[in-house]
């Protein structure tokens, strides 16, 4: 059956989600990234969201010379979003990652969270026949 942005985030999110500890190397993250073929895992401590690490939390974080051996995924993972419950539809999650310009949103059921919804996902599910181009005139400048 087709997927489209008035489903629920829960038919497209990625699960398991994928977590680090705070006290994992940026090296050891990107580990777990790539091994697990996702752009972002979040950080939990005790079971508690205290924030994601992103690919692009990673790229600055070395871009501003943190050692990826030594330094933890706590001085560069990024504060957490506001998750978006399971049963929200896609399109609610769209217009959260697109007002607060984020790739990726923790997805939560009450107080667990159950998955990862990325940007990828979110537009994959959207309705692209609904997407429309403008004619090459209107493109151009007045």
């Amino acid at each position: 059956m087709p997927i489209d942005s008035t489903d629920e985030v829960r038919r497209v999110m990625t699960s398991p989600v994928v977590a680090l500890e705070p006290e994992a190397t940026l090296r050891d993250a990107a580990t777990v990234l790539r091994r697990s073929n996702v752009g972002a895992a979040v950080v939990l401590r005790a079971g508690d969201l205290i924030g994601m690490l992103s690919e692009r939390d990673l790229v600055q974080a070395l871009a501003d010379g943190h050692d990826p051996d030594v330094a933890r995924v706590a001085a560069a993972m990024t504060d957490p979003p506001r998750p978006i419950a399971a049963a929200r539809p896609v399109w609610a999650a769209i217009t959260m990652m697109l007002r607060h310009h984020l790739r990726h949103l923790p997805v939560v059921e009450g107080d667990d969270i159950v998955g990862m919804l990325s940007i990828r996902d979110a537009l994959a599910a959207s309705d692209v026949d609904r997407i429309v181009q403008p004619r090459s005139s209107e493109m151009l400048p007045g």
